[in-house]
């Protein structure tokens, strides 16, 4: 483990794994309060997005790796959504985009954590679902398959998210 001090902050790198699948590195950084440092950098979106969608590669190369046959597709695209503010994330499975409320990720460190650690996966999970099971059973996504691949993933399968933002 190595500590990089920058500015006031000390981070800390881990390494979690080697991707086999990537045949990368895949590293986490973190800062003392297991808050990413993204969050105080005045969430740009340009600098979220950037994160958004290397975290999004990292979970779906561990995705590959617990279910092989998803290596013969992408991992799915990130968009960030302005507006919405009950709605944490949306599953366009046919376009194999994520959307993502931006609003949340700005909200506040407690909710940027939870987009990232939990909305973000469970929509990815719902496009890996999709490649490898097709269309769910149930209208919203949320069928046997996505719930099986999430537990094992280490999530709840919720389709519910605790955050409360306002419409502003």
């Amino acid at each position: 483990m190595n500590t990089l001090v920058c500015g006031r902050a000390n981070y800390t790198i881990i390494i979690v794994a080697v991707s086999s699948v990537f045949e990368k590195l895949i590293f986490c950084v973190c800062l003392q309060n297991n808050t990413l440092p993204w969050y105080t950098m005045g969430m740009d979106k340009t600098k979220l997005l950037t994160l958004i969608n290397r975290e999004g590669v990292m979970i779906w190369d561990s995705l590959c790796e617990t279910y092989p046959t998803l290596v013969a597709y992408d991992p799915p695209k990130f968009k960030l959504n302005p507006y919405t503010w009950r709605t944490a994330g949306m599953c366009f499975q046919d376009l194999n985009l994520v959307e993502l409320g931006y609003k949340f990720f700005k909200s506040n460190t407690k909710n940027f954590d939870y987009m990232m650690q939990v909305i973000l996966p469970h929509e990815i999970i719902h496009q890996a679902d999709f490649n490898l099971h097709g269309e769910s059973e149930k209208r919203c996504g949320h069928g046997a398959q996505w719930c099986k691949m999430m537990l094992q993933y280490g999530l709840p399968a919720d389709k519910f998210h605790p955050m409360e933002i306002s419409r502003k």
